[in-house]
């Protein structure tokens, strides 16, 4: 094993990095997943995106479901951080700790590379906001060589994470 990741301090991290503020955690377990990743959230002052759960109770966003690819879903989720940066009443977080994207992976099954396309745009993720996503194991993210940016981390294995 190798010595344990604090995730508060990476997540804390993230905005200092000038390229890769971006960051995948690959859990084992689909189930608490979510609560997990709330609790990063909490403890870092960050906010949590459940998508799923977003998805489910959006019709206008369900319906263009097909619609989200690797670079709609950055794309989507960097318009949704610059809407919330204008409202007044919004608090902004320096990150979006994001859960349960497994079923949009599901739907990029068909195209080809989405998975080393989407590592790609995590790895060169230079806008805000930072991005922390949460996901069930992926033998081709476990796996990657995210050469760019060697002084970064960009995948944490969740059973090498220190308790939150």
């Amino acid at each position: 094993m190798n010595k344990p990741v604090n995730m508060i301090d990476l997540v804390r991290g993230l905005p200092s990095r000038p390229r890769g503020q971006a960051c995948i955690v690959l859990t084992h377990e689909y189930e608490g997943q979510k609560e997990w990743a709330a609790e990063l959230a909490r403890q870092t002052d960050s906010e949590h995106l459940d998508l799923l759960e977003m998805f489910a109770q959006n019709t206008q966003l369900s319906k263009r479901l097909t619609e989200f690819s690797v670079p709609a879903l950055f794309d989507f989720l960097k318009k949704r951080y610059l809407e919330s940066q204008r409202s007044a009443f919004r608090i902004l977080h320096s990150a979006i700790i994001i859960s349960n994207i497994e079923f949009l992976k599901a739907t990029w099954s068909g195209q080809p590379n989405s998975v080393e396309q989407f590592a790609s745009h995590v790895e060169t993720w230079n806008q805000k906001p930072c991005l922390l996503f949460v996901l069930q194991y992926d033998k081709i993210i476990a796996t990657r060589k995210f050469h760019r940016y060697r002084q970064y981390t960009f995948v944490v294995d969740q059973r090498e994470t220190l308790a939150l």
